[in-house]
């Protein structure tokens, strides 16, 4: 009987335990699917343990994610009462895009904001890399060998109009970066902006090559038709007075005109394609060179001085002539390839990724 009794009692209490386990199991249950709902960490850890308890087995992984997630944004939070930015967004980033919370995402946007800097610059230099045409050094040799008569026009201004965008977008990198650059919070900042600045370089000086060639070549004939031109007109006003004179040589200059117009196309178009900021404005270089051409071919003033003026216009133009202008760029791996680059950058890179990835809450 006493036996029976005790199996009873036993019988009894573990019903009592099943039931409270199972109610226990309920209301966890209950709190974490209010807690995911409410994107509430610290909720979900209270559940997530107590359901670890009672479920290892089903729960334990999910814990362990959550924990950590949690543990993250403690960091965040403590970077962030530091005044450290970087160190808060790196940390609340990760625990967000682990385990999205409020309190994760609250201190990923406003860190993130301060690095806005950052990931703007990251954008524009990406944006300088999709506008640089391929395989340039094969374009250049091919043209360097082409007389200007046989260039294709319109290959020309889109290569030339590519590459002033990319130049565009490097000089608003530079000048996002530049404010940033005693951030010593950030690691490989000042190497970024170096490693900005020298590719400026290379892509200006490539941007330039065809109008170095074209001013080459272009400088080549005006330097011979200011010679046949000059010549005839002094022979002519040694004949007769300045007025008949330059009547005389009308048609001479009319087909000089003609000859040049080719090259006086080209070094236009090359000019308006470089100065993409100013629309229908030529670039810097332009208005003195345009100065040369009609001085050498539409004079202006008293035409007895034509001829005493051939050697300042051979003197302007020889400043083109120089064979350096025309070098081809040695351009490396890294003027085409990002991912050339960004290898020298690993932590930064890292962390514009991860801004890349926050966009469309930052900005």
């Amino acid at each position: 009987m006493l036996t029976r009794y005790k199996s009873f009692l036993l019988v009894i209490s573990l019903l009592l335990l099943t039931s409270c386990s199972s109610a226990e199991h309920q209301e966890a249950l209950r709190l974490y699917e209010i807690a995911k709902a409410n994107n509430n960490i610290h909720q979900l850890t209270t559940a997530l343990s107590t359901l670890t308890k009672l479920s290892p087995e089903e729960y334990q992984a999910e814990f362990t994610k959550v924990a950590k997630a949690k543990k993250q944004l403690e960091q965040a939070q403590h970077a962030q009462t530091q005044g450290n930015d970087y160190e808060a967004y790196l940390a609340s980033h990760n625990s967000y895009r682990s385990v999205p919370s409020n309190d994760s995402k609250k201190i990923l946007i406003s860190s993130g904001k301060e690095l806005l800097p950052i990931l703007k610059t990251q954008l524009a230099i990406d944006k300088s890399f999709q506008y640089r045409p391929k395989k340039l050094t094969t374009l250049f040799e091919a043209y360097s060998q082409l007389p200007i008569t046989h260039w294709d026009l319109i290959k020309v201004n889109n290569t030339v109009e590519q590459l002033s965008r990319a130049v565009i977008e490097l000089d608003k990198a530079l000048s996002l970066i530049a404010g940033e650059a005693k951030n010593t919070e950030i690691p490989e900042i000042s190497l970024w902006q170096n490693t900005m600045e020298s590719q400026l370089m290379v892509v200006v000086q490539t941007r330039n090559y065809f109008a170095n060639l074209a001013r080459y070549r272009s400088a080549n004939e005006l330097a011979n038709l200011n010679q046949a031109l000059s010549a005839e007109s002094k022979k002519l006003l040694s004949l007769v007075r300045p007025k008949f004179a330059q009547e005389s040589m009308s048609k001479a200059f009319q087909q000089a005109n003609n000859q040049y117009a080719p090259f006086q196309n080209l070094i236009a178009n090359i000019s308006l394609a470089e100065n993409l900021s100013k629309k229908d404005i030529h670039i810097s270089w332009y208005e003195n060179w345009h100065s040369i051409e009609k001085a050498t071919l539409a004079p202006k003033g008293e035409f007895e001085h034509y001829p005493a003026e051939s050697k300042k216009r051979a003197k302007q133009l020889d400043s083109y002539l120089n064979k350096s202008n025309i070098s081809i760029p040695s351009l490396t791996d890294s003027f085409e390839n990002q991912t050339a680059l960004s290898q020298k950058l690993p932590q930064l890179m890292r962390l514009t990724d991860k801004l890349k990835e926050d966009k469309a809450l930052l900005l």
